[in-house]
């Protein structure tokens, strides 16, 4: 019988070989976009006075102002993926310290790796919302 994980009410379950990234792919896909994205803050906050050098260098990178720099956040990005099966397959990939206090987690699908709803990288894109008729 195949091994099935434990899932959010409502769910059937989820096949433990379900495609997804293993913790190793998460930790070496973080550190490139830490290397070269930019991803931060480190030390992520929700005060608006918090990490005023790391939001103003990102914010250049963007080339957009220190409050509109703020604004952007993985959770409000193109490439957020917070879906319910993804957390599903997130809960596989245990927590580390970049997961501590940044917020939920969630999936980027740009740069495969979990990012959080307090980070940020300089690759932000606006999310698009399709209008209904």
């Amino acid at each position: 019988m195949d091994k099935f994980m434990m899932m959010p009410k409502g769910f059937m379950g989820l096949p433990m070989d379900e495609e997804f990234i293993t913790t190793a792919e998460n930790k070496k896909n973080t550190q490139i976009v830490i290397d070269d994205w930019m991803l931060g803050p480190e030390n992520p906050s929700n005060d608006p006075t918090a990490n005023k050098t790391y939001w103003i260098a990102v914010g250049n990178a963007m080339q957009v102002d220190e409050k509109e720099s703020r604004r952007r956040r993985c959770s409000n990005c193109e490439y957020y993926d917070n879906s319910t099966m993804t957390q599903a397959k997130m809960e596989r990939i245990p927590r580390n310290e970049w997961d501590t206090d940044a917020g939920f987690r969630g999936y980027c699908t740009k740069f495969e790796f979990i990012c959080h709803d307090l980070r940020v990288c300089q690759a932000w894109d606006e999310r698009e919302f399709e209008m209904e008729d």
